[in-house]
């Protein structure tokens, strides 16, 4: 079986390990001329850390990351408002955070290399295959290619055609990794029209993010590191303390807050994975962990139903359902996490507060153990 990976990210790597593990060399492009900073710090739920042991990688995830037990979320003043943890019965291997480039330095280590600097400029399916031009000028005919390549794929494109545009939450996101643990929990902290979160990955470093309701594409509302700083003052620790340990701007990184759900994920011989088919919000912490599922899936079918019409259909049938519950339980808390009115949050706070702890932990498993067709270990 001759498959293309369009995409060099954690999907398409996921998807190349995968399908490495079951005998099968897949052959990876990535547009990007070089692997750079890939982000800054990621959350693999225990679900992830299964799919990762059915991958046999779980061990060097493990080694790569910091182990976190408790998922907190406070008011600005650090007032506790739910607090859940992330251990689920069934499921043994505990949540794990690590930076981006490790997971991805981990996934690179099983999956064939990708060909940096390269794209897709045209496809064309077939009865017996998709025959492909690359940017670099070459061309070939494979039985399967996969589109990993993001929330603005160009493979979505030739599936769904140009109509499906990523949809904007209304706020943006700054994200950095600073010297400090400040909770041995990932905690959020949500003000008004504002959040700061700290994620520990160890070796006394943390991820933080900063939300901000703002127009899309809006400039930053500051010039240096105080403005920036000054925007937050009203946060107690530990958000006061992380964003004290920023050192500069430099490597700060932006993002535009967006999810997007294309209405087909496969034509014949051509199929979507991970944010190419549908991306979501941050605010479950499952990104990244659908397309390491999509992947473990997709891998799984091609491999026992070939690279068929029938293994497509049934890849969206099993991962579609889970797909787009997660996209709206993710937007609406995302939505209300942002919310600007005084009374508003103080009557979301109160609920949030009431809140049997039963029934948030009752949630995050419907979240983390609903994997229908993912392979785990």
């Amino acid at each position: 079986m001759k498959v293309l990976v369009v995409g060099g990210g954690i999907g398409g790597l996921a998807l190349g390990a995968a399908l490495a593990r079951r005998g099968v060399v897949a052959e990876l492009v990535e547009r990007r001329p070089s692997y750079g900073d890939e982000g800054a710090g990621i959350v693999l739920g225990p679900n992830v850390m299964a799919v990762m042991k059915g991958l046999a990688l779980h061990e060097e995830v493990l080694a790569a990351g910091h182990p976190v037990g408790l998922a907190r979320i406070t008011d600005a003043s650090g007032r506790v408002l739910q607090q859940t943890p992330y251990s689920v019965p069934g499921l043994s291997l505990p949540a794990t955070t690590l930076h981006r480039n490790k997971l991805l330095q981990v996934l690179r280590s099983v999956s064939p290399a990708p060909r940096l600097g390269v794209a897709v400029v045209g496809l064309r399916s077939g009865v017996d295959g998709v025959d492909v031009e690359l940017s670099d000028g070459t061309a070939g005919r494979y039985d399967i290619v996969v589109g990993a390549d993001g929330i603005r794929s160009i493979v979505r494109e030739y599936v769904c055609g140009a109509e499906v545009h990523p949809r904007y939450s209304g706020y943006t996101c700054w994200r950095g990794v600073v010297e400090g643990h400040f909770e041995d929990a990932v905690v959020e902290m949500w003000g008004a029209g504002r959040r700061v979160g700290m994620v520990p990955l160890g070796e006394r470093k943390s991820y933080v993010f900063l939300t901000l309701n703002t127009p899309r594409r809006a400039p930053a509302p500051w010039k240096d590191l105080s403005g920036l700083q000054a925007l937050y003052a009203g946060f107690a620790d530990p958000a006061r303390s992380a964003l004290a340990a920023f050192g500069g701007l430099d490597g700060l990184l932006h993002n535009d807050i967006e999810d997007c759900s294309a209405p087909r994920w496969w034509k014949p011989r051509v199929v979507l994975l991970g944010d190419a088919a549908h991306a979501v919000t941050p605010n479950l912490g499952q990104g990244a962990g659908l397309a390491i599922e999509d992947a473990a899936a997709l891998a799984q079918l091609l491999v026992t139903m070939g690279p068929t019409d029938e293994a497509l259909a049934r890849y969206e049938q099993l991962r579609r359902p889970r797909a787009e519950r997660i996209r709206d339980r993710s937007w609406m808390i995302g939505r209300v996490a942002q919310w600007e009115n005084g009374l508003a949050r103080s009557v979301r706070d109160t609920l949030m507060r009431w809140t049997p702890e039963a029934v948030a932990r009752s949630e995050r498993e419907k979240v983390v153990r609903d994997m229908p067709g993912v392979p785990v270990g």
